[in-house]
């Protein structure tokens, strides 16, 4: 290995060591540190003894539980359900799942928490007003344990249905034929086949969600706090943001158990599969074709109708309404104030200012740094190399309010970054970590179907290893890049857990904003900042859809770029698919 590339492998491990690793690291040092991140202190056993000596804890660790437990139930079901429908029936209305999936999944969930916080508001909610027309009642209010249940469960059935429905793809139809012909019906064959062979994913989302259900603190903050429901994250939050002093040893304490929790629950995982094969793509007989399930289908797309309605088209159109209402719950006297004095509030404009930054320019260099790592562990597999990979998905095994507090011990301890503190800067640093391995899988998907003689072809010709690097790989993984830096800004913009503990007076961004408006009382302006938000969004997606257009119109063709294709060689480019 080149002297260069050797030095460059080491400057990324220390690099992916210093923002992926030391959070960790530091978040199990501060939980026996007596000062807070950044500042000299002494070591103790006091901050767990605090911890958990509060009968509190348990109480909150309970709830949490049931919380995970039974959102994850019911968002899996819902998400293996319509995956099912996608994937292996003609169900009309079928094809807007995934899209309706996606824009769900995209929706910040502190946000989507927000929407539902006005919608089943128990005196002025939108949901409420046919019942008080009609029989002079109130009898939704979200502000309860079904409320919370409901609200988080509908929103992670569409990061489940996203991560299931590849599995479910992949499924071969042979496989179900044969258990029919064994004298097994539908119903049988899905849970004694089906099922079965979709464990690895199924059990493998279900850990991923019950650890993200329990560090969750959108929804928690905005339903769960005004019905007295605590839950294990909003007691770490309010050691952090809402005591005069912030306790961070007692908050590290508190955030280890979820840490040991994960740790557990992937081992679980592992010792329950143990060897078992799941092949689910066989030879010449593998097949895919849909079932005709007659009119069960009709019930189908009521469920698809019934998602969407509660999902996308019910809290969009009460945080739309919402804006444009002078106060909360006045629906008859809509207006664009709300609007006005965003602009004439200079904190709000800092604020939109700062989160656009953070997003775009975040979002980008999360996916050089993702392509970066994917392209030196495709081209110079090692034990390192792997390592590195490993690391980057240290912190999203991390729940969001524990990885705030870490990042928080990490970079406000360290010389340099502890230099930051206030700025966008720090805040960008710590979402750039947050969303690499999501930028990791849109760059794996584009790297590794690029075979290494399209540089060799580019060499031969005499090209340097610089021109065939950005000419060749660079054109030909462009829209994949382009597509990937729009889902990781979008990921950022909504980030809430992180900036609520890292951000100050000077940096806050627009989830920050969103929140502290919402407790304020100040609904109404709170869903006219969302709303420009998601005008915003749409604003990037087309320019992102233009671009991504553009660039797909100038990969490199087969057989016109003599840098790709030596005189008289079949075109390399033939291969990648």
């Amino acid at each position: 290995m080149a002297v260069g590339r050797r030095v460059l492998i080491y400057a990324l491990v220390a690099g992916v060591f210093v923002l992926c690793v030391s959070p960790v690291v530091m978040l199990v040092v501060g939980a026996f540190r007596t000062s807070p991140p950044g500042l000299p202190g002494e070591w103790s056993l006091e901050p767990f003894a605090e911890a958990y000596g509060d009968p509190v804890t348990y109480t909150t660790l309970r709830n949490s539980a049931i919380l995970a437990v039974s959102t994850k139930l019911i968002s899996t079901a819902l998400a293996v359900f319509f995956c099912w429908v996608v994937a292996r029936t003609t169900t009309p209305l079928r094809r807007l799942v995934t899209p309706m999936m996606l824009f769900v999944f995209a929706m910040p969930t502190l946000f989507f928490a927000l929407s539902w916080g006005m919608l089943g508001n128990p005196d002025v909610g939108l949901l409420n007003k046919p019942f008080e027309a009609m029989f002079g009642a109130h009898p939704i209010n979200i502000n309860s344990w079904w409320g919370l249940i409901f609200v988080t469960a509908l929103k992670s059935t569409a990061s489940s249905y996203i991560l299931l429905l590849g599995p479910f793809l992949a499924l071969d139809r042979s496989l179900e034929e044969a258990s029919f012909v064994s004298g097994a019906g539908r119903l049988r064959t899905f849970l004694r086949v089906d099922l079965p062979v979709l464990a690895p994913a199924i059990t493998g989302i279900m850990i991923l969600g019950f650890v993200i259900g329990l560090g969750s603190l959108d929804a928690a903050l905005i339903i769960g706090v005004p019905a007295g429901i605590m839950v294990f994250p909003t007691q770490l939050f309010g050691y952090l943001y809402n005591s005069a002093t912030p306790e961070y040893a007692q908050a590290s304490a508190l955030a280890l158990l979820l840490v040991l929790i994960t740790v557990v629950l992937v081992r679980l995982q592992g010792r329950l599969l143990g060897n078992r094969r799941f092949t689910t793509v066989t030879g010449k007989g593998y097949r895919q074709e849909p079932w005709d399930i007659g009119r069960w289908r009709y019930v189908c797309t009521g469920g698809i109708v019934l998602y969407g309605l509660f999902g996308l088209v019910l809290p969009l159109s009460q945080l739309v309404l919402g804006s444009l209402q002078p106060v909360f719950g006045l629906y008859g006297a809509l207006t664009l104030d709300n609007y006005r004095e965003l602009f004439d509030q200079p904190d709000i404009v800092a604020a939109f200012q700062a989160t656009i930054v953070i997003a775009l320019l975040g979002g980008l260099l999360a996916m050089l740094l993702a392509v970066s790592l994917q392209y030196l562990i495709r081209h110079h597999p090692s034990r390192i190399t792997r390592l590195i990979s490993m690391a980057t998905w240290l912190p999203w095994a991390l729940p969001g309010i524990v990885l705030g507090l870490a990042m928080s011990w990490a970079y406000l301890s360290l010389p340099g970054l502890r230099e930051l503190y206030g700025t966008v800067w720090i805040l960008m640093i710590a979402l750039i970590v947050t969303v690499t391995p999501i930028a990791g899988r849109v760059a794996e998907g584009a790297v590794v179907q690029l075979g290494r003689e399209l540089e060799e072809s580019a060499r031969t010709s005499g090209a340097s290893s610089m021109r065939a690097l950005v000419g060749i790989v660079g054109r030909l993984i462009l829209p994949s890049f382009v597509s990937g830096w729009f889902v990781t800004a979008i990921v950022i913009s909504g980030s809430f857990d992180v900036p609520i503990l890292m951000s100050t007076s000077t940096n806050r961004t627009i989830p920050v904003v969103v929140y502290e408006l919402y407790t304020l009382g100040q609904t109404p302006m709170a869903a006219a900042v969302f709303c420009l938000l998601l005008g915003g969004v749409g604003v990037v997606y087309v320019a992102g859809l233009a671009l991504r257009r553009v660039v797909s119109g100038r990969r490199p063709k087969s057989g016109n770029s003599p840098a790709v294709r030596p005189a008289g060689a079949e075109s390399p480019v033939m291969s990648v698919r």
